[in-house]
């Protein structure tokens, strides 16, 4: 590669590190629901949010089990934080030393492109979704191996015993880490073979159908590693889907409102989505225009994206973030950019239209950054603040109380309480299988003394109960690039004194956000 990428590479690696500096100790809220199956693991031995029950309410076994261990080496709050910033240097080191042994000789358009890339995954945007305390990174690292081995793939005389093993245990571990990527291991193995058998050369009708099975076989090593993982996930947690997976799906007829989600997410998460997505297009229309033509091997590859969107629109798929998404992007932008490699190079008229249009995405990537540093900066520091709060006080003391909240990670970690969770998240599949109402009135019904809320759910709550005698003991702002997202801990008459003594605060009236929410 020409010094000028490893001249880039060095500063972008300098920006990432400023990054997850001015970010530190920022953390998503769902991180710390992860930290209590950790913490629940490591002494109770089971998947189990609440220590006595078994239930799958996260997204990622394998991170669950990852933490478990670490937490024997660390019992800080901000574990997760660092194992995912952890796993994000990995992702960004692996594509730099990737892309730089792949592309040596390659194109100036896939060199670009490959910087592109690299710029992309070290933005502020990047640290807010890759460095939050969640699985992502991890699942991008996979992500990235699993790409990388593809393409490798696609273009070897041979499939040696060594190869087979390696996918299948990518395969395996990629599963495990999360279930919907059995998804990309279909596709790579289909990829993969549908690549290869182009390439066969035998035409004895004996002697093809033979090739082709043996062919088929090691081909889908990949997509046999997540069966597997799949079956022990099966046997294990006697179900495929998680809890999760299953309180945020509809009834299969909210189309309409799944793609306006869509849209939003990646409209808000700017360089992480909406110029990804173009990202992922033009490298998608630039392998077209190198092979001249549209091969079964280059649909399949750029397959994720919309499969997975038609997915969550059948299921009327809440979509929260682009976490759900990236991967189905990274994935064919990789593949995409290391196939460059091997056609030939088109007409002058077209490279230079292809340039032209990198030219512009790495642009608006520059506009977009200052907007995009400027947002993040304040919503890092609003979150951090609030997670100082969080562990300045003695929330702990609560331990023996039942509460009720929507967003459940941060208080239902560091309270330890019992829990009601009106999202549905983590009381075990009867409840995620429930409509919200019906979830809600069953935490009513259970007369919890205190209680977690944003303005939605105390709206939902007040409308079930008397709580014009609560009391605000404290206020966490978990900020996101639309502005505040205010929380309460309220308390009712009886546990007021209690609750607001662990929270280090003196009772206020609730009854001003009860009139603010009823207008």
């Amino acid at each position: 590669m020409p010094k000028i990428y490893r001249g880039f590479t060095i500063v972008f690696a300098l920006w990432l590190l400023i990054w997850l500096r001015l970010s530190w100790p920022a953390m998503q809220d769902d991180a710390f629901i992860h930290l209590r199956y950790a913490v629940n693991l490591l002494h109770q031995h089971m998947i189990s949010y609440d220590g006595v029950h078994p239930d799958y309410g996260t997204s990622s076994l394998l991170y669950v089990w990852l933490l478990a261990a670490l937490r024997g080496l660390s019992t800080s709050p901000l574990l997760p934080r660092v194992v995912s910033s952890i796993f994000h240097m990995a992702l960004f080191t692996g594509l730099v030393i990737g892309f730089g042994r792949a592309l040596r000789g390659a194109p100036k358009l896939a060199q670009g492109l490959a910087l592109l890339l690299l710029a992309l995954m070290v933005g502020p945007m990047a640290v807010r979704w890759l460095d939050d305390g969640m699985e992502t990174s991890l699942a991008l690292c996979l992500v990235a191996l699993i790409a990388f081995s593809t393409s490798r793939l696609c273009h070897s005389q041979a499939t040696s015993n060594r190869s087979v093993a390696w996918l299948f245990l990518l395969g395996l571990v990629a599963t495990l880490a999360r279930v919907e990527f059995l998804l990309l291991l279909g596709i790579v193995s289909l990829t993969v073979f549908a690549a290869r058998i182009s390439q066969t050369n035998d035409t004895s009708p004996h002697s093809v159908q033979y090739v082709r099975f043996r062919l088929a076989v090691r081909c889908a090593a990949p997509l046999l590693g997540g069966l597997v993982a799949a079956a022990i996930i099966f046997f294990t947690k006697h179900t495929l889907i998680p809890d999760t997976a299953i309180a945020k799906g509809g009834n299969g007829s909210a189309w309409l409102g799944t793609f306006g989600a869509v849209i939003s997410v990646l409209v808000s998460s700017l360089s992480l989505g909406i110029l990804l997505l173009l990202f992922w297009l033009l490298t998608a229309a630039a392998i077209i225009v190198y092979q001249r033509r549209i091969s079964i091997p280059v649909l399949l590859a750029n397959s994720p994206f919309p499969i997975t969107l038609m997915l969550a629109g059948a299921r009327g798929q809440q979509v929260q973030g682009i976490r759900y998404f990236v991967w189905t992007l990274i994935f064919p932008i990789i593949w995409n950019i290391l196939e460059l490699r091997w056609p030939a190079p088109p007409t002058p008229s077209t490279a230079r239209a292809l340039r032209m249009a990198t030219y512009v995405l790495a642009g608006l990537f520059v506009l977009i950054l200052p907007i995009e540093s400027t947002l993040l900066y304040k919503e890092f520091r609003i979150r951090s603040r609030s997670l100082a709060e969080f562990r300045a006080q003695h929330l702990e003391r609560l331990s023996g109380m039942q509460i009720v909240a929507f967003d459940v990670g941060y208080i239902g970690y560091f309270t330890e309480s019992p829990l009601c969770d009106m999202a549905g998240l983590v009381n075990g599949r009867p409840r995620a299988r429930l409509p919200f109402a019906e979830r809600v009135d069953l935490c009513v019904a259970q007369h919890p003394p205190y209680a977690f809320v944003s303005q939605f759910s105390l709206d939902e709550l007040s409308h079930r109960i008397d709580m014009r005698h609560w009391s605000i003991c404290s206020t966490y702002d978990f900020a996101n690039l639309r502005g505040s997202d205010l929380h309460y801990l309220i308390a009712s008459p009886a546990a007021t004194s209690a609750v607001c003594a662990a929270a280090g605060n003196p009772p206020q009236p609730l009854k001003p956000l009860l009139q603010v929410g009823s207008k």
